[in-house]
């Protein structure tokens, strides 16, 4: 799953070469904002899950934050 972020960089570089308007870029960077708050909210709760989980499963306690990370943003590839 591409981050927020990911997608308005491949907006900006579409704006860019004058492929879409001002004005869908800005509208599609607002619904990107939406994307992003509902990713971070998404990504806490799965770092909560693992902090619960953490305390009986071994292997999961010795994650590290950026593992989390990397397992939400690439299980839906």
């Amino acid at each position: 799953m591409k981050t927020a972020m990911q997608d308005a960089i491949e907006l900006v570089k579409k704006y860019d070469s004058r492929k879409i308007s001002y004005n869908v870029l800005l509208g599609n960077l607002e619904l990107l904002l939406e994307k992003e708050k509902e990713q971070s909210i998404n990504l806490i709760k799965q770092t909560c899950m693992f902090m619960g989980a953490s305390i009986i499963d071994i292997e999961i306690s010795k994650m590290e934050f950026e593992d989390i990370y990397n397992n939400y943003y690439n299980q839906n590839k």
